[in-house]
């Protein structure tokens, strides 16, 4: 009861303890995560009814690209960040800026690359992006969004490094909020695709700049000492950390942005990747609550398999599949449910689009179940073996794709992916459970 009393009490949650400011911490990311999550949701709608439908699926096509290149112009370099500086900013600070260095050169050349690229080559790009011209500034848009939303991800990354969640939550919710209100005003003076994108590639370097000011500070200090030849010999964590993490996004990103590429091919390709991207956002919320609940779970996790605990981290392991999946089930179905009043909120261009709308949202219980075993892979330290085990997944959904390309509808999309998922699940399983009985009986031989 004491233990009780104390965790409800004001005083235990404003203390220094070590659990009250990892749960304040926690609290404050969780928080503007989901908002932000909400204000995306309500962005979607606006954007829909102001651009229409067939603008919608170029505008999901276009995020598709982008979603597909960040981890590789970002190089993954925010894993490596926050290991690095949580980890060595105190002892050794001079590692800690070498690879903030890094991070900040490498991600400056990669995504100037890209922006050169899009101004050069806009309309080219465009045709062969939408198989039409006249999209030549969203894609340059794109660009810029990629460029900033790339660096106010290494900034992100500084500041949760140093525990100022209440920072960043500020800046997400209050860049979230004016994009929003601003939202609202263009899409009732000036409909359009390029008009929203000007929109979203202000908010995202309104977001930049709202993290990259209080990061500065942390980033100039860790800095300053070190220097560029230092930062070129951490270049092994790109190999340590980026590598096996970006190899796999990009496999998942690939396959997903074929199977959008080719979709948008098709006479109604554009209707329905506007509709399977909102089925997208709408999975996104619980998305979040996963995120949010992995991690506090990965500490834990990494705790138990050190101290060769593996009843212990089987039993959370266990709790926390039932945790993910139960949600992420009973949110499909409640969405599914209200499908139809949801889709009126998009436009009368997406009424009867229920049953594509259920489909990519019920994707969403094999992806959380997956997930759930990625988990207990990266906190064993085998990033090598998710990302081979996602090698299936890939070739299923590019090989059906091709194989129902050029007349690729949005249902047969759902039903590859669902197969995808489905058979990626059965092999993380098994994969996980000869390696968790491989480690009990390590364990029981010692």
């Amino acid at each position: 009861m004491n233990a009780v009393r104390k965790l409800l009490s004001t005083t235990y949650w404003l203390s220094d303890s070590p659990i009250a400011a990892w749960l304040r911490g926690a609290g404050w990311l969780f928080a503007s995560s989901l908002i932000e999550r909400a204000a995306a949701l309500v962005q979607t709608v606006m954007i829909a009814r102001a651009i229409g439908i067939e603008n919608y699926g170029r505008y999901a096509l276009l995020f598709s690209t982008i979603s597909l290149l960040t981890p590789l112009v970002g190089l993954q370099l925010p894993y490596a960040i926050i290991y690095f500086v949580s980890r060595y900013q105190a002892r050794e600070p001079e590692r800690a800026g070498a690879v903030v260095l890094l991070g900040r050169r490498l991600t400056a050349a990669t995504t100037g690359l890209m922006l050169a690229i899009a101004l050069l080559f806009a309309n080219p790009l465009s045709a062969w992006l939408f198989a039409a011209p006249g999209y030549a500034w969203p894609l340059i848009l794109g660009a810029i969004l990629l460029m900033a939303s790339i660096q106010a991800g290494l900034n992100d990354t500084l500041l949760q490094a140093n525990e100022r969640f209440r920072t960043l939550a500020i800046a997400r919710l209050s860049t979230a909020i004016i994009s929003v209100v601003v939202l609202i005003v263009v899409a009732r003076l000036s409909p359009g695709l390029t008009p929203v994108m000007i929109v979203l590639a202000g908010s995202a370097a309104l977001r930049w700049l709202a993290v990259a000011i209080p990061a500065r500070s942390v980033s100039d200090r860790l800095v300053a000492h070190s220097n560029f030849r230092e930062a070129i010999r951490q270049g092994s964590v790109i190999l340590q950390f980026s590598l096996p993490s970006g190899t796999l996004a990009f496999a998942q990103g690939i396959a997903m942005w074929i199977g959008n590429y080719y979709l948008t091919r098709s006479p109604y390709g554009l209707r329905d990747l506007a509709v399977i991207n909102t089925g997208l956002q709408w999975r996104s919320p619980i998305l979040v609550v996963m995120a949010s609940l992995a991690s506090a779970l990965l500490p834990m996790l990494g705790r138990y398999i050190g101290q060769d605990d593996h009843s212990q981290t089987q039993r959370l392991q266990r709790y926390n599949m039932i945790l993910n999946v139960g949600i992420a089930l009973v949110f499909s179905v409640l969405v599914i449910l209200f499908s139809s009043f949801i889709l009126k909120l998009y436009g009368r261009d997406f009424h009867g689009q229920a049953f594509l709308f259920g489909l990519f949202l019920i994707v969403l219980v094999p992806t959380v179940y997956c997930n759930v075993h990625q988990q207990y892979l990266v906190a064993t330290g085998r990033m090598w073996t998710q990302c081979l085990l996602f090698v299936p997944y890939t070739l299923i959904i590019v090989g059906g794709t091709m194989w129902f390309a050029p007349g690729l509808r949005g249902i047969a999309l759902g039903y590859i992916q669902l197969l995808a998922w489905v058979i990626t699940a059965v092999l993380i399983t098994v994969a996980v459970s000869i390696q968790a009985a491989a480690d009990r009986k390590n364990q029981e031989s010692t």
